[in-house]
């Protein structure tokens, strides 16, 4: 009897030792050795480029260390693109075409590279103006797959641009609209044909398909 009560007391001490050390493990400032610690900004939460204020992004940091004693480094949030201006807008508008696609399909067709020869020689010569391409699909079929769908036929033309040597990074983002922004409203193939296609559109704030935008392709 002697000896289990012995050893109930040791158990008891040794888990109030373990307790106490992890308390105090817990409460322990971390090295200074310990990473780096950096706050970030999202982009699109702030576009005047102004530093966030240390004491909001880490409570009680102090002489540019937080309160362990590691430093902070806090990161400007990154200013957005300017939109193009209405000079180069209408100018864009006037040598810069959208490219069509057969029915159900995101494969370039043979005619349309001197299209995009045209494209590329234009944008590349203003390297400044920034761009989106938008794909698109005619009414038909389900929402989910046109929205894929449009989006290859957007990639397949980004591509080719690169490939004809338009700089990655003039080409903000080329995605797919699906069904979103008809062309026009009528049921029939010379309607769908115009719905059918990847919309190259100057950089705005805005930036998306429009059906008054269709008359820049060359399709009335």
């Amino acid at each position: 009897m002697f000896r289990y009560l012995l050893n109930l007391i040791l158990v008891a001490l040794v888990l109030a030792g373990m307790s106490r050390a992890q308390t105090t493990a817990s409460t322990q400032p971390a090295p200074t050795g310990d990473p780096t610690v950096t706050t970030s900004v999202n982009s699109n939460d702030n576009a005047s480029a102004v530093p966030v204020d240390p004491q909001v992004a880490v409570p009680d940091e102090k002489n540019g260390q937080d309160p362990y004693g590691r430093p902070v480094e806090i990161a400007a949030v990154t200013p957005a693109p300017a939109p193009v201006a209405p000079t180069e807008q209408q100018q864009f508008a006037q040598n810069v075409k959208d490219v069509y696609f057969e029915y159900d399909r995101a494969d370039l067709l043979p005619q349309d590279q001197a299209t995009l020869q045209q494209d590329a020689d234009w944008l590349k010569s203003h390297p400044n103006v920034l761009f989106t391409i938008a794909g698109e699909a005619d009414p038909r079929g389900d929402i989910v797959y046109n929205v894929y769908l449009s989006d290859q036929r957007a990639l397949a033309t980004r591509d080719a641009l690169i490939k004809l040597g338009v700089p990655e990074q003039q080409i903000l983002f080329a995605e797919g609209w699906g069904k979103l922004y008809p062309v026009c409203e009528q049921d029939d193939e010379a309607c769908w044909r115009q719905d059918r296609r990847a919309h190259l559109s100057p950089w705005s704030p805005d930036a998306g398909p429009t059906p008054e935008s269709s008359t820049a392709s060359g399709l009335q």
